[in-house]
């Protein structure tokens, strides 16, 4: 039996339409000891949500953070855990079931890493399916039979030790305009930490992404730059592949364009009525 006590970190801005999903999965697994929603300066309804469901659930807490930023968020959850290991997703993640306990089970077993990232899935996307069927596909090939070595976690599905945490607390970086989970991974890699990565801690995360405009997206992927040259990492190599993702996302863009979140399907009309895109988790 797992002696983990888990805590579940999830920063929000203004996610009035994701948030309640995103408690009401989290609620459904029992592994989760304490769930954290920080509000970083919400000015739409999440904080009146988060706070109706605090009320409800023992387990649930509102915690606010000022400082404006994903990654002041983050700490302001991090720091308040109580847990010994502590979870962390977006508000636009849905955990699967049983998300929770390969989580504890990850940490009772293995004494070798210090942080997990998860299999993360797509939803509202034109191209779910295939990602799905990628993903499915390495399963089946084995590639995940073993907890698997990665370089960095994903903010929207991963969890680390709090130790971990606290070891690399003053480390970490708090500018707005680099990847607060790349920056935390590579700090933990600097501190002789590793990070596993396991198939049964799965989780989708909206593809929401895909509609930001390709010259929004360049600022987007600029964060990566940035934190690569902070850590003194950046080559030819990481530079090439940062720019083949813009040009991916550019291709893709059209597709997102003319997409229907609700129906699932392409329709031209939806060229004359789109959003803008998720809110980015970076600024200048």
């Amino acid at each position: 039996m797992s002696t983990n006590r888990l805590s579940v970190v999830v920063p929000v801005f203004n996610e009035e339409d994701a948030v309640s999903d995103c408690i009401e999965r989290l609620l459904t697994q029992p592994e989760i000891d304490e769930i954290l929603i920080v509000d970083n300066n919400s000015t739409d309804g999440t904080a009146s949500i988060i706070q109706e469901f605090a009320r409800k659930y023992d387990k649930v807490r509102y915690v606010f953070e000022a400082r404006q930023g994903v990654v002041h968020a983050r700490n302001a959850g991090f720091d308040a855990s109580t847990g010994n290991i502590i979870g962390r997703i977006d508000a636009d993640t849905r955990v699967q079931p049983g998300w929770a306990s390969a989580v504890k089970a990850f940490f009772q077993r293995s004494t070798a890493h210090s942080a997990v990232a998860g299999l993360t899935y797509l939803f509202e996307s034109p191209f779910a399916r295939i990602h799905r069927y990628a993903l499915d596909r390495q399963v089946k090939q084995g590639k995940f039979d073993c907890e698997r070595q990665v370089l960095a976690v994903a903010g929207a599905n991963m969890a680390i030790r709090k130790s971990a945490w606290l070891s690399v607390r003053e480390q970490v970086s708090d500018r707005p305009d680099i990847h607060e989970d790349i920056d935390l991974s590579l700090c933990l890699r600097e501190g002789g930490m590793t990070i596993g990565q396991i198939a049964d801690m799965r989780a989708e995360t909206s593809g929401r992404r895909g509609e930001t405009p390709p010259l929004e997206y360049l600022k987007y992927n600029q964060a990566s730059e940035s934190v690569l040259h902070l850590h003194n990492i950046m080559n030819w190599r990481l530079k090439l592949t940062i720019w083949g993702d813009s040009m991916l996302h550019a291709l893709a863009w059209p597709v997102y364009r003319l997409y229907n979140f609700e129906q699932e399907r392409l329709e031209f009309r939806c060229l004359f009525s789109r959003s803008q895109g998720r809110i980015m988790p970076v600024h200048q």
